[in-house]
């Protein structure tokens, strides 16, 4: 079908998640116009998200706090093993639980603020492009049934792991089944939940491949989900396993809501940019590939892309070599680590329940002996490997 109509901006963001809105609001509050697309009738919903993320002084750095979006303060962290054996590790304030919704809200509404366009209920169909150059989008308007275009000096994809942008600009591809977890979680209430603490649960026997956890919400509710590998998986789906866990941990809580997706393990991308294009958030692969969690990466990444998109506009230049730097800068800010988290995924999926009961024994002396904040998470893993004989032999020369 022809687009009925084509206007011309200064950037279009597809998608309004946590790295969209941020970016567009940045390029904005600099003076260009900017459009930023929402595929669904309204931003943040429904919540797909564990809802964790970092301590409130990283938030603030990219949005004032609202106690609207906080659910909670996590203080304490404990990781339990297969055969119940447990360390946990009390760091105040380490992280808060969002409302994600909320959450996804308040950074659309601080990008509107700031001079950037959000409009809910349009989806980009295709890429514009002159030869090779992406020159903007091809939109639907779900609301009206009608198509347009939008001519951009440059195009972001910020749609998330099940994105279309990086695939039709040849950036990434499907996820291979080896690259992804299946999640599921429910939205419980009903039974005692810890205030300021997260759980998570180690056990080939809940969550084959990866792990269970519990994520408090404040006044009674708690987020209670796990994710699987979808080879490891024998015994159903990730909502099946949900339903035991749920059902052996939490069997009078009450089910509010129950949400299921993929959830990325890939290593990052070589390249997120080429001409008049860029990726970022869960879209480039910026999500912790070991966790999952990616809401404070996704942040820190439009927080790059800005520097180096603002140059580039600034010079009308939004060539890849223009663009290029926003590959080096995110690989020495994260990208490196999210690397070496891809590789320990790799050496967790080779660990049993006794090789996880051990890692969890290890890790808890390493833990309690650390004093302060832990810098570098990926080399305690590393650490925790090498001083267990069974699971160094295990990981190979795996070891970064």
């Amino acid at each position: 079908m022809r687009a009925d109509s084509i206007e011309k901006v200064d950037a279009v963001v597809v998608g309004c998640g946590v790295a969209g809105p941020t970016l567009a609001g940045l390029l904005a509050r600099d003076g260009y116009r900017v459009v930023v697309l929402e595929k669904r009738p309204v931003v943040g919903v429904p919540v797909r998200c564990g809802e964790a993320a970092g301590p409130r002084r990283e938030i603030e750095h990219f949005i004032p706090i609202d106690e609207e979006f906080i659910s909670a303060d996590l203080n304490l962290a404990r990781l339990i093993g297969p055969d119940g054996v447990s360390f946990e590790r009390r760091m105040p304030g380490f992280a808060v639980m969002l409302n994600r919704d909320k959450f996804d809200q308040a950074l659309a509404k601080q990008a509107e603020g700031w001079g950037a366009e959000v409009r809910t209920h349009q989806s980009a169909v295709g890429l514009r492009s002159e030869g090779n150059r992406v020159r903007g989008v091809e939109v639907l308007d779900h609301g009206s049934g009608s198509r347009y275009a939008i001519e951009a000096l440059v195009t972001v994809g910020a749609d998330g792991i099940e994105g279309f942008v990086g695939r039709w600009a040849g950036l990434t591809g499907h996820l291979r089944p080896s690259e992804f977890h299946a999640g599921a979680e429910y939205l419980l209430e009903g039974e005692y939940f810890s205030e300021d603490s997260i759980e998570l649960h180690l056990s080939r026997r809940i969550a084959p491949g990866g792990y269970a956890w519990v994520f408090p919400k404040g006044r009674g509710k708690a987020n209670v989900g796990l994710g699987v590998h979808p080879g490891m998986a024998k015994e159903g789906s990730a909502r099946d396993y949900l339903d035991r866990f749920v059902g052996d941990r939490f069997p009078q809580a009450k089910r509010i809501r129950c949400i299921a997706g993929g959830i990325s393990g890939s290593k990052p991308l070589k390249t997120m940019v080429r001409d008049g294009l860029l990726l970022i958030g869960e879209a480039a692969r910026h999500n912790n590939p070991l966790s999952g969690g990616g809401i404070m990466n996704s942040l820190e990444a439009a927080e790059e892309a800005h520097k180096v998109v603002a140059e580039a506009l600034r010079n009308n230049d939004l060539s890849e070599r223009a663009l290029k730097p926003y590959d080096s800068a995110w690989q020495a800010r994260n990208g490196r680590t999210i690397y070496k988290f891809a590789l320990l995924r790799g050496l967790y999926l080779k660990l049993d329940d006794a090789d996880l009961a051990a890692l969890v024994s290890v890790l808890g002396g390493m833990v309690g002996d650390a004093q302060g904040a832990i810098a570098d998470y990926p080399e305690v893993f590393r650490a925790a490997f090498r001083r267990t004989p069974g699971l160094l032999w295990k990981a190979g020369r795996s070891l970064w």
